[in-house]
């Protein structure tokens, strides 16, 4: 495999440029919609989630009171559609973004390929969402098991600063960490998504983890090289917003948070291509093979006709 540095970021995106230049202003639009759709969605859910807080609390008020009140029924309902609601819009909102990246991927895959509306669309509706759940559930899951020894014990420690301090820089660290070793889960389920059929989708993480097993370093110094920019464009509006509230000037107060989101929309199209990139690079048959051995179950044993007979 070739030798990495940052600077072949900046090849990655010299090697894709016409294709990228052709793709990423449809990219960008899409994720700003997908960002004011959620934005509001999850507007709402909140103040869903404050009347159900306030109204129960008002509830058990009256109930230590004496008085019996229904209400305080209606206000669990209201909390628990809340978190419902949370999880369906982040589940959508992880379907949307699946399917952009899948059509970013066709675009290095083909140049013929376009990042259109019509074809998202029809990438979304052709999206085998049950599969996709389960990626993101294991995905999820997985992630808040390795994340809970370090929240249980902020639950025993949170009065003492540099345990909280020293806890954060670990949370950090754990995120960072599984993130780049699941990060080739979808492009693995894609590459391999008619030998998913039964199976399960914890799979695409494992192959993932053996898949990206030599390639950390070289991943870790990609996301390096693209958070940066990043990291300063965010760090540019938020000074701002901070100013505006400074010396109370709207325009910078509500200016700064639209401007740095909607670059960040548009940085995201530039981040995927350069993760599919990253992708096409590195996979080879053989590590694709390996990445894979020994995971599926035995389609016959997954029917039952292996035990036909004993």
């Amino acid at each position: 495999m070739e030798k990495f540095s940052l600077a072949s970021i900046k090849s990655y995106f010299d090697e894709n440029k016409t294709i990228f230049k052709n793709n990423w202003l449809l990219g960008g639009i899409m994720y700003v919609l997908l960002v004011i759709v959620a934005g509001i969605l999850f507007l709402f859910d909140y103040e869903l989630l404050a009347v159900g807080v306030s109204s129960i609390s008002t509830s058990i008020t009256y109930l230590l009171y004496g008085q019996s009140t229904y209400l305080i029924f209606i206000s669990l309902l209201e909390i628990l559609s809340s978190i419902l609601l949370f999880f369906i819009i982040s589940i959508a909102a992880f379907f949307v973004r699946s399917t952009i990246q899948f059509a970013i991927q066709d675009t290095l895959k083909n140049e013929l390929a376009k990042v259109t509306f019509s074809r998202v669309f029809t990438k979304f509706k052709q999206l085998n969402k049950n599969q996709i759940l389960r990626l993101f559930l294991y995905l999820s899951l997985f992630i808040f098991l390795w994340l809970l020894p370090l929240i249980v014990i902020h639950v025993f420690t949170s009065k003492l600063t540099i345990i909280t301090y020293i806890l954060q820089f670990l949370t950090f660290v754990v995120l960072l960490w599984k993130g780049i070793t699941y990060s080739q889960s979808l492009f693995l389920y894609r590459e391999n998504q008619a030998s998913f059929l039964g199976q399960s989708q914890r799979f695409a993480l494992k192959a993932s983890k053996r898949f990206i097993r030599d390639l950390k370093f070289k991943y870790l110094l990609l996301l390096i090289g693209l958070v940066i920019p990043l990291a300063i464009w965010i760090g540019i509006w938020s000074t701002v917003t901070y100013f505006g509230f400074y010396i109370w000037e709207p325009i910078m107060i509500y200016g700064g948070p639209i401007v740095g989101t909607i670059g960040c929309c548009f940085y995201l199209p530039f981040m995927q291509f350069t993760f599919a990139h990253f992708y096409e690079k590195n996979v080879t048959p053989d590590l694709l093979e390996k990445s894979f051995r020994e995971c599926f179950k035995d389609v016959n044993k997954l029917t039952g006709v292996a035990y036909k007979n004993i």
